[in-house]
This record gives C-alpha cells, structure tokens and sequence, in this order.
C-alpha cells in the first residue's frame, strides 16, 4: 500500500524552507496494522499527510496504492485510496446528520441515488450508527462522531485508513469503542495506520514505527522496542504498569518472547 524510499520533506517557513521529513524508507503492505509514534513536532502528521497526498513530497520516491506521488495528476487519486480519520472529532463532518454526512462522498462521485442510499444504510449499520441516521450532529458524543468519519471513508472504499490520534479527545469507552471498530476494520482486510502516543495502544500493535526530529528511528515488533531498545528511555516514555512488571521478570532471566505486553497477556501469566 505505502511504498516510501529516501523520502524528504520541506515546509516554508516565512523566507526559508524548513527540513521536516529526513530520509524516511518504510513499507506497508496491504492488511497490515502499523501504530505510528513520537513526540509532538516529530513529524507525523507531516508524514501522514504525505502519505495522503495533502503534502508533496521534496526529494525520495513514494508511492501509493501503486500510484507515484511524484506525479501531480496522481495525488487526487490517492485520496481516495487513503483516508484520514483526524484528532478532533467536531472538525470533519459537512453534514447535518449522519445520512446526510456520508451521502455527501458519494454524490461526489455521481453514485445512482437508490445504489447510494443502500450503501449509506449499510455503511451506517456498520459504523454502529443505524439508529442515529437522521440525529442532528452535533447531538452526537465524541466517540459516534469519530464512527462517522470513520463510515465516510467506509464510504469512499478506502484501503487504507490512517487514524490520526483519533482517540486522544475520547472518553476511556470511546477510546474502546473507537480500537474496536478500527481492528473490525483491520481484520476485514483494511490497511490501519493508527497514530497514537499511547503506551497500552501501542503495545497492543504488531508493528511500531517511531519518530524523532524528521526521522524514522524504529520500525520492527513491540516486544522487541520495550524490552531490548534504549529507545523508550532514551525518548523519556512512562512505561506502562504491565511492561514494567515485564521488565522486573526479565531481570529474573524470563526469555524476552514470554514477556508480557498486555494486561490479558499479563494475566495468563499470573
């Protein structure tokens, strides 16, 4: 799906431009669940809006869903194939109510009306949404809101959905709630790029890339990051209740491959 080689990235900046993506080379297959991590001005989101065709990039080679982005003629294509799901889950609806909202994509693309209104009864249905599809929006919580934008990728059929710290303003259900969609999602066959800061969702990923300053500074398993990389420490994360027990077992000889990540991991253990 994402093919990057080498890739840079310059913003201007008043009279200069500013470096802000340095010799990144990454793959994500098809399928695949990527958690993307760093700290705020790392480059993420400068990097996922590359990946999405919103930035061009300055140097390197990338390509998505087979299409160069090097290409003008190819970016808008490549929004399709892509879709964010951003932070903030009040700053990506157009529609008055959720029918409306999804609707929207698709008469954009000129979908026969009774195709689009089983389609959007369907994608509604999905989402976990069905019964809220003529609620005004802003009656929503947060967590529905963020279904929402998930359904107009849905609606889009995108293969790729890059969820861009999208439950960093949820409550600890919506939170769950939001997880659990994006893995349904995954295990359909979907490509998730989820951008989190968040120790337990990272540990639950099967792939982490982190960032640091324009830079890709890991790409490999979860274990391996927060049981044989300085990188945490270096980095000053709070490691979560569970790696630290972990790491209390490893320092009494347990082998790195039964260490535990997760809290149901941790409570097999026990």
């Amino acid at each position: 799906m994402i093919r990057a080689h080498n890739l840079t990235l310059s913003l201007r900046d008043g009279q200069h431009r500013r470096p802000v993506l340095q010799g990144i080379s990454i793959h994500i297959g098809r399928g695949e669940w990527v958690a993307l991590t760093g700290a705020n001005g790392c480059g993420k989101t400068s990097l996922i809006r590359t990946f999405n065709g919103l930035n061009t990039p300055s140097g390197g080679s990338l390509s998505v869903a087979g299409l160069d982005l090097r290409l003008p003629q190819n970016r808008a294509a490549v929004k399709q194939h892509v879709q964010l799901v951003f932070q903030n889950p009040e700053a990506q609806t157009v529609g008055s109510t959720p029918f409306e909202d999804i609707a929207f994509g698709l008469e954009n693309r000129g979908l026969d009306r009774s195709l689009m209104i089983a389609r959007i009864h369907d994608i509604l249905q999905q989402v976990g949404l069905a019964h809220k599809a003529e609620a005004d929006v802003a009656s929503l919580s947060g967590g529905e809101r963020q279904r929402l934008a998930v359904g107009c990728c849905l609606a889009l059929e995108a293969g790729m959905i890059i969820f861009d710290e999208a439950t960093s303003m949820l409550d600890p259900a919506g939170r769950r709630d939001i997880l659990g969609l994006a893995r349904e999602l995954w295990k359909s066959g979907t490509t998730v790029l989820w951008v989190t800061q968040r120790m337990e969702e990272l540990a639950e990923s099967p792939r982490i890339a982190v960032m640091g300053d324009g830079q890709l500074l890991y790409d490999g398993d979860p274990r391996t990051l927060f049981y044989a990389s300085e990188l945490p420490d270096t980095l000053g994360w709070t490691p979560s209740p569970v790696v630290r027990i972990g790491r209390l077992l490893q320092r009494q000889g347990w082998p790195l491959h039964l260490l535990p990540l997760t809290e149901p991991q941790l409570e097999a253990m026990l």
